[in-house]
């Protein structure tokens, strides 16, 4: 994948973790690196966890997910945002997407809860770094008595008409896993400007400990969901350079675009205008493959990648087909899966691959040159 990439600052903060002789159990680092990571994402609390799952599972306990709760989530998405409900006996119920977008579509938001009534919480995902519409979707929770936790595993840096994405709702979860922006091999934090959130998730986080109490006294169960010294290190140091990254990854990507943009055969999906987001993945659409399914998506992926860049095919199938969901262990009704269909998401499974950030990241023009030609070439063999 060539990511990440070693730097050397992030060798230097390793080498501070390592010779401080503090690598675990609520280090330094990992202080600063909440307190930083918060302020940075224009939140009051930062909890730094083992995994971005893991935020999302503390993350939607804090929020009051108890057995039986309906969870709305996106069809279109990594398993982690429904299954961290599954794992506590939540339910997930799936809504379709914004075709341009691929997030929550609000409207049929609207719809799913009509439909269940009972749903306490609602999980919008910042996919590929574009926010979704959290002014509707904020709005649409608050009508019904419903929390919102953002799923922002992969929208470090980014920002919604203004407002960095994280802590718009009641709480989110952003992961720093191998391939994200931010990456720690693993790793997550919670972000959230509510006290009473932050205060359950530190202490679940934390093997059931409460802050400034006395290291045996437990007053709730807990885990040991703690992030360690090192990998605070090396985030540190990413999250230091973090807008230059960005304003490489977005410059990178408007040259990509404007050069995919005379390619027959494929469609670039533009983020609106109001929003402020990472470039973590390009969408590259093949109607086409929409009408002859996603066999020609694959073909195209493998014509890409075999001209030297890693396109990525994304999803082939929507959530609710996955069968972890069946799985008579977890006791989920299975009516609530069987005959669905939501179109944009089916639509976008079958027709659309994307382009990973760590493409952009370069200062080589050539390398982008070459990203647009891999694209047209692989075009012109597999869908003319």
């Amino acid at each position: 994948m060539g990511w990440p990439r070693p730097d050397p600052l992030d060798e230097a903060y390793l080498l501070l973790a390592y010779r401080s002789g503090r690598w675990g159990t609520r280090s330094p680092l990992v202080e600063e690196f909440e307190r930083e990571f918060a302020r940075y994402h224009d939140a009051k609390h930062g909890i730094a966890v083992t995994s971005g799952t893991a935020g999302l599972m503390l993350a939607y306990l804090a929020a009051g997910l108890r057995p039986g709760d309906k969870v709305a989530v996106p069809a279109y998405t990594f398993i982690a945002t429904a299954s961290a409900a599954v794992i506590w006996r939540g339910v997930p119920v799936f809504v379709d997407v914004d075709p341009q977008t691929l997030n929550m579509d609000p409207a049929d938001l609207e719809r799913v809860i009509e439909k269940h009534k009972d749903v306490k919480l609602i999980v919008p995902v910042h996919f590929a770094g574009i926010p979704a519409e959290m002014d509707e979707i904020t709005k649409i929770a608050g009508e019904r008595g419903a929390s919102v936790i953002e799923d922002a595993a992969q929208a470090h840096g980014s920002a919604y008409r203004g407002r960095k994405v994280g802590a718009i709702g009641d709480a989110g979860s952003f992961s720093f896993q191998l391939s994200k922006l931010m990456a720690a091999g693993e790793g997550g934090i919670v972000v959230t400007n509510r006290d009473d959130v932050h205060e359950v998730v530190w202490s679940l986080h934390h093997v059931g400990r409460r802050p400034g109490g006395e290291w045996y006294e437990h007053p709730r169960l807990g885990w040991n969901f703690r992030m360690t010294e090192f990998q605070a290190a090396v985030l540190l140091s990413q999250l230091r350079r973090l807008d230059k990254t960005l304003s490489t990854l977005r410059r990178n990507w408007r040259v990509v675009v404007e050069g995919l943009e005379r390619v027959d055969g494929i469609e670039v999906l533009e983020p609106p205008k109001h929003v402020d987001w990472n470039c973590y993945f390009t969408y590259i659409k093949i109607p086409e493959a929409v009408e002859r399914g996603v066999e020609l998506k694959l073909r195209f992926v493998k014509a890409v990648r075999e001209r030297g860049v890693s396109l990525v095919e994304g999803y082939v199938e929507p959530l609710y087909r996955q069968l972890a969901l069946r799985d008579p262990y977890w006791g989920l009704p299975g009516e609530l899966y069987e005959g669905l269909r939501l179109k944009c998401t089916e639509e976008a499974c079958s027709s659309v691959a994307w382009l990973p950030h760590y493409e952009l990241l370069t200062d080589s023009e050539a390398r982008l040159e070459r990203i647009v030609a891999a694209v047209r070439e692989a075009a012109g063999e597999v869908l003319n």
